[in-house]
């Protein structure tokens, strides 16, 4: 039940009536595309091969078996870390998992690689052991720029450590006939997992993509895969049953009202959750100037927020949220233990599915992801793209910094608008910690939501929604220069170039879109550059 006023709850009333009378969950569950009347073609043919998801929990609760035998031969045959490499839902799945739940006695010690920064490749590498390390490279579509190259790149350093074959030391997670498949079947990786074609990335938690690493953390698969199967029974039955189905229609009821920013708060030791609930709801949702704006990652203050909020409570039993009463509608879901994190993730696919129906948008496309990726590509291949002659980059050391930055926010900044700050610099535990300062200070000044992205990750999560959703949007990106910069086998630019035209692709296809947009060059000291800053507010 959520806390809001008599109003909104019966809107929200009145929108499971609509649900209920037009049987969407019996449509979905029958893959009955009539319920989606007035799309065209190409939507329709989306949906119907994005709907696989549903069958996870089934499906993949009877490979719980597979799995876990081929986790115990990871074991046994020495391997003591695992790297998995991948770029949106592939990656940001595992690290919620392993957040978490950790990792078991005598099982792998679990890193995620989700950044084309070469600083932060550098870290993964200085805490890996390569010789005993299982490279996991995760991609639905195989061809992804960001895994291709992170393969590339330590399949090299396993064969200079091993002076073998580094096959063995790999495994792939892709769909069937992709070119990832095809590189494994060339290259001898030891496995190729190949999914269900008709899951989409951010809705892939359940498959190969999170059940795979979930085995190899000794993660027990068959009761997290039951919770999931449990609350994917409850949507089939009684409507009225159903939380997904509830929750589907606040979250579609107050956006429609203005209330499109989700704040997700938890307790803590779910607090990673935000970052696989994020791309699931801004790229599900945010286009056609619609959408939801996920929040997370925010530190709750005393005070009142904008009428543009709806906050969403997520608590492990027995620990509290630790956060002042959230001012604003609010509805709270309360897992049993750690294994009730299979029910969450499907109440909220089917959630996101129903508050797409009710949105008016197709929930399981991408429409405006692949811009930045072709600005990408032009870049890296010399070819121009569009020239902005307006000047929007400032350097932090620049006497004008602080001034240009206020000017920026007060010009642009109005009330339910939000700031997006997208920051290309090695996420660790500094640069978290500098840009919530900074985040924190800002939300005090003009009290609106600030979200935080690292690139090039945010491109496939919360870019969508940037590019596709409301125009309520301000834009700060922050770059840096790496320390040192990384080659990339069998490719004509090094990592340090790819994350630079990464930046340059989004920013221009943000222009593009007249949004307003600040570029902050931080220089080779980044988390110092990010706290003055941060102490000019």
């Amino acid at each position: 039940m959520i806390s809001t006023s008599a109003e909104v709850q019966e809107t929200i009333q009145e929108n499971l009536e609509r649900l209920r009378e037009a049987k969407l969950s019996e449509a979905l569950w029958k893959r009955d595309l009539s319920v989606w009347k007035g799309r065209d073609e190409s939507a329709l043919k989306s949906i119907s091969s994005r709907l696989g998801w549903l069958d996870c929990p089934k499906n993949f609760l009877a490979k719980a078996d597979e799995l876990n035998a081929f986790a115990d031969e990871i074991r046994t045959t020495g391997f003591k870390q695992v790297a998995v490499l991948g770029m949106g839902g592939s990656s940001l799945c595992v690290e919620v998992l392993r957040d978490v739940f950790g990792s078991a006695e005598g099982f792998p010690e679990m890193f995620v690689l989700d950044s084309t920064h070469p600083d932060q490749i550098k870290t993964l590498e200085s805490k890996l052991d390569i010789k005993h390390t299982l490279f996991i490279v995760s991609s639905k579509s195989g061809s992804t720029l960001e895994p291709n190259c992170y393969q590339a790149y330590f399949w090299a350093r396993v064969k200079e450590e091993t002076g073998a074959e580094p096959g063995p030391s790999f495994v792939a997670i892709t769909d069937p006939g992709s070119d990832l498949e095809k590189l494994a079947r060339a290259q001898h990786f030891r496995r190729a997992f190949l999914n269900p074609p008709d899951i989409g990335g951010r809705f892939s938690v359940l498959s190969y993509f999170g059940m795979l690493p979930a085995a190899l953390l000794g993660i027990d698969l068959k009761q997290l895969l039951q919770r999931a199967l449990n609350e994917a029974e409850s949507t089939k039955a009684d409507h009225r049953a159903s939380t997904a189905l509830e929750f589907g229609a606040q979250m579609a009821t107050l956006a429609t009202a203005g209330r499109d920013k989700l704040t997700i708060v938890t307790s803590h030791s779910l607090r990673s959750f935000g970052y696989w609930a994020e791309q699931l709801i801004a790229e599900s949702t945010g286009k056609h100037g619609k959408g939801i704006l996920p929040v997370e990652g925010e530190t709750l203050a005393e005070g009142t927020y904008g009428d543009d909020r709806f906050f969403l409570a997520l608590r492990l039993a027995g620990e509290a949220l630790d956060v002042p009463q959230p001012d604003g509608p609010t509805t709270e879901f309360a897992l049993a233990d750690k294994y009730d994190m299979g029910a969450e993730f499907f109440r909220w696919e089917f959630a996101v599915a129903v508050a797409g129906w009710l949105l008016e948008i197709n929930p399981f496309d991408e429409p405006n992801v692949a811009e930045s990726k072709e600005n990408t590509n032009k870049v890296l291949s010399g070819v121009p793209v569009a020239d902005f002659s307006e000047d929007i980059s400032i350097k932090v050391g620049s006497k004008e910094v602080s001034e240009r930055l206020h000017d920026f926010l007060d010009k642009n900044l109005h009330p339910n608008f939000y700031l997006a700050i997208m920051a290309y610099v090695e996420r660790n535990e500094d640069s978290i910690i500098q840009l919530s300062m900074l985040r924190e200070s800002i939300e005090a000044k003009y009290q609106c939501a600030v979200t935080v992205g690292f690139g090039p990750r945010f491109l496939h999560s919360t870019g969508q929604f940037h590019k596709g959703g409301p125009n309520t949007g301000v834009f700060i990106q922050m770059t840096d220069i790496p320390k040192e910069d990384l080659p990339i086998p069998t490719k004509p630019f090094t990592f340090g170039k790819l994350i630079e035209a990464q930046a340059e692709g989004d920013r221009q296809s943000l222009l593009s879109k007249s949004k307003p947009l600040l570029h902050v060059e931080l220089g080779k000291e980044p988390v110092r550059a990010i706290g003055t800053i941060a102490s000019g507010f």
